[in-house]
């Protein structure tokens, strides 16, 4: 049902772009953006505020004394990452290992080398979930591009699998989440809907079904708490004055 009212809503979406001017939706767009980078980033580290990264993203040259300087890199990686997927979307390009190597490789320009498959085991402290050894990552992508092609994976679902799948194989030393938050949205505006983000009180459920998938593969969950950000994004879209 509920992703029935996304599919509706997403019809008004689109007339309500129609009625607005480039300058219009280019502010809505950077609002989202502002905000998307500071709750995705903040996963991470949680030691700034979104007026950081307002502050920091008004003049890139600006410094956070009181921080690591990594903060302030991920912040602006994090920026330059979200308007070159901007960017891909407008030319139609699909998702590709070129695009998710060169899309981990801005994320984390300055702070490791990026753009390369893990060449070690993971394990995540807390996490009930063992990421692939690092002999199998070139396989298991292999096949999540190929599973992203397939045309029976469509709308919200495929958003959810390109997330979902890449958390699950976890194929770079760093900086996964923020990747896969990425190719979420990245996905989701290729197919018309509009981008995501998710908050601090919404990161218990975020995590529990992401779990469902990676230790039951259960895409359903995470389905539908995607169609419930999804709705509650186009409905305050559509109802700007």
């Amino acid at each position: 049902m509920k992703l029935e009212e996304v599919e509706a809503l997403k019809e008004q979406l689109v007339n309500k772009k129609k009625t607005m001017t480039k300058a219009e939706l280019a502010e809505i767009c950077d609002e989202f953006d502002k905000r998307f980078i500071y709750e995705s980033t903040s996963f991470d580290n949680d030691d700034f505020t979104y007026e950081d990264v307002c502050f920091l993203l008004e003049d890139h040259s600006r410094e956070f004394p009181d921080k690591k300087a990594n903060r302030r890199k991920a912040i602006i990686n994090n920026y330059h990452a979200i308007n070159m997927v901007h960017r891909l979307v407008d030319k139609g390009t699909q998702l590709n290992e070129s695009t998710v190597k060169d899309l981990h490789q801005v994320l984390v320009e300055g702070i490791i080398t990026g753009g390369v498959y893990r060449t070690r085991d993971l394990f995540i402290l807390g996490a009930k979930h063992v990421p692939p050894t690092y002999l199998k990552i070139f396989k298991k992508m292999d096949a999540y591009f190929n599973d992203l092609n397939n045309s029976n994976l469509k709308g919200l679902e495929k958003a959810a699998f390109a997330h979902l799948q890449l958390l699950k194989i976890y194929p770079f030393m760093d900086a996964n989440g923020r990747l896969a938050r990425l190719l979420l949205n990245y996905q989701l505006e290729l197919d018309g809907y509009l981008p995501v983000s998710i908050t601090k009180e919404q990161r218990d459920l975020y995590f529990k079904n992401i779990d469902e998938y990676k230790i039951n593969k259960k895409i359903e969950p995470f389905t539908e708490f995607l169609a419930d950000l999804e709705v509650a994004r186009i409905k305050e879209f559509i109802e700007r004055d």
